[in-house]
């Protein structure tokens, strides 16, 4: 009976890392400073409620773990909501504010650019920001446009 019971224990164990692994959704505030916020949310990649991938950005060629579902930007009181549309593995660990990069170029204008990683499958993407409309202007996964657009952002 003593080896059954390491056994259900070593399984119960391996159980309980796989759960630890296992992705969560999760939601939060990043403070880009100068009173700019991102809020964001994630949540576990489901095949069955994401539908058709189409272009993958975040993963090296596997089935993404998360999905960014959710990014929006905020000044005071104003909430601008991100296309994060084929965004998924945003971050390897937790999210950075310094993988952000907020531009104003006056009260009208301005840009957000975010470079997000899984550790393997990095790409950076662009918003334009307009009369507080967010339109996304770049999606790459290109090493060079992603490590162009971490230089600038450093």
């Amino acid at each position: 009976m003593k080896p059954l019971a390491k056994l259900l224990g070593s399984l119960l164990l391996i159980g309980g890392w796989a759960a630890a692994q296992s992705p969560k959704s999760e939601s939060g505030r990043l403070e880009l400073g100068n009173g700019v916020v991102v809020e964001y949310k994630t949540s576990a990649y489901s095949p069955k409620t994401e539908g058709h991938l189409g272009p993958l950005f975040g993963t090296d060629g596997d089935i993404p773990h998360t999905t960014l579902k959710e990014l929006t930007l905020v000044q005071g009181k104003i909430k601008v909501p991100l296309d994060v549309s084929g965004m998924y593995d945003p971050w390897f660990e937790k999210p950075n504010p310094s993988r952000f990069r907020f531009r104003a170029f006056d009260s009208r204008n301005a840009i957000l650019t975010g470079i997000f990683s899984d550790a393997a499958g990095s790409y950076v993407a662009e918003w334009l920001i307009v009369d507080h409309i967010g339109v996304r202007i770049l999606l790459s996964k290109d090493p060079l446009v992603v490590r162009e657009k971490l230089r600038r952002s450093m």
